[in-house]
């Protein structure tokens, strides 16, 4: 365990609070069991931790579910059902190379996972690099991507989730806190592969004999991974959270949901098949964290790029000028252009910090919006104009 993967007092306090909900329950007392024989409030049992959250979430919304219900799948349950709903609980553990990618120094700590680079002719080096590639936003993605997958199958064959009958869905909610918080391209890309996501931003494997090739997602069909075929055969709907306070309705606002293509005719479809899961609370979490939406209101309209902000816990509209962007880029980019998408993409923290600092100067527009310009720039004069990598966490200790 590292710093990254530890109990912390506001967990514990949490899931104190919650085996205390959930005690008098007839339905939890095999989950509170499980918690007990298994250390209690430890750092070695949060796994079980998490599903006891998880239980109190459902209970809050008003259900009584069955635990450790058999689904008719040989002898495997799943953790969850009610309501026609199959769910099982997965919970990363944290990778050895995520373990020596983490450093401690008080009062900091931190992880930092670089992308693999192409291997060289020198042995000792190629080593090296081999080893390098392990800690990796890469190699970690493919194993979230192949333990998904795995809980599809044991050994060989179909395991937890049962074939579609028309009557019931299957979820499978991950708890990715060992991932370090993945953001919702991360979460893409578990789901769906490099392809769904920015060309910018897409994850590419670099294998130890030179070869590159896109990520693939727990849902494609070209994945080729053990369980693959079972996950998209059977599971409707994929469910990534990572905790962040441990509030009592967090996992109600705080869960990205993400469904199979192969088994709804259209997004459409698993909107409203969705809707029926007591635990997707669009209203909620658009109220409790904007931020999350913040994606939602980009666009381009000719010369503007247009994206949100969050100030004082609610959206503001932001307009960056073309121009900002393209003395960023120091190259032309056309009106209303991909090109001009994927600059903003690229420098898309920056502008969200230009577009707090002139808030805080009270530099907002009659309308109420935030426009930037490249004289703009001047108030990060520090900045050397460059997003921030995606590869680097750092944290204060609490």
């Amino acid at each position: 365990m590292t710093s990254f993967f530890v109990l912390t007092s506001a967990e514990a306090v949490a899931t104190a609070e919650a085996i205390e909900t959930l005690r008098s329950l007839p339905w939890a007392g095999a989950l509170l069991a499980r918690a007990s024989e298994r250390a209690g409030l430890t750092t070695e049992n949060m796994a079980t931790l998490f599903e006891v959250r998880f239980g109190r979430a459902l209970h809050d919304c008003g259900i009584a579910p069955i635990y450790e219900r058999a689904t008719g799948v040989g002898e495997t349950s799943v953790d969850f059902a009610f309501d026609g709903w199959n769910v099982e609980i997965l919970s990363f553990d944290e990778s050895d190379a995520a373990k020596a990618a983490t450093w401690n120094g008080e009062p900091f700590f931190g992880r930092t996972l670089i992308s693999p680079t192409p291997p060289t002719a020198d042995e000792t080096e190629r080593r090296r690099r081999s080893d390098l590639r392990k800690q990796s936003p890469e190699a970690e993605t493919l194993k979230a991507i192949e333990r998904i997958v795995g809980k599809a199958q044991n050994d060989g064959r179909p395991s937890k989730f049962p074939e579609p009958d028309g009557t019931s869905r299957s979820m499978l909610v991950i708890d990715a806190r060992a991932q370090g918080r993945p953001d919702r391209i991360d979460c893409r890309q578990i789901a769906y592969g490099t392809s769904a996501v920015p060309e910018w931003a897409g994850y590419r494997w670099i294998g130890d004999d030179g070869r590159e090739f896109p990520i693939i997602g727990a849902f494609d069909a070209r994945n080729p991974l053990r369980g693959a075929r079972y996950m998209r055969e059977r599971v409707h709907f994929l469910g990534i959270v990572s905790e962040e306070n441990f509030e009592r309705d967090e996992l109600q606002y705080f869960i990205r949901f993400y469904h199979n293509p192969g088994l709804f005719a259209s997004e459409a479809d698993a909107l409203s098949v969705l809707r029926t899961f007591p635990l997707f609370q669009p209203e909620k979490t658009r109220a409790r964290r904007p931020d999350l939406f913040l994606h939602e209101v980009f666009n381009v309209q000719g010369a503007f790029v247009q994206f949100g902000v969050v100030i004082d816990g609610t959206t503001a509209i932001c307009r960056a000028h073309g121009d900002i962007l393209e003395d960023i880029e120091k190259r032309t980019l056309p009106a209303g252009s991909q090109q001009l998408t994927e600059a903003y993409q690229r420098h898309e923290d920056l502008l969200r910090r230009l577009a707090l600092e002139k808030a805080g100067k009270g530099m907002v527009e009659r309308d109420g919006t935030i426009f930037l310009g490249p004289k703009d720039l001047d108030l990060l004069a520090d900045d050397d104009g460059r997003g921030f990598p995606r590869s680097a966490t750092m944290r204060r200790r609490p």
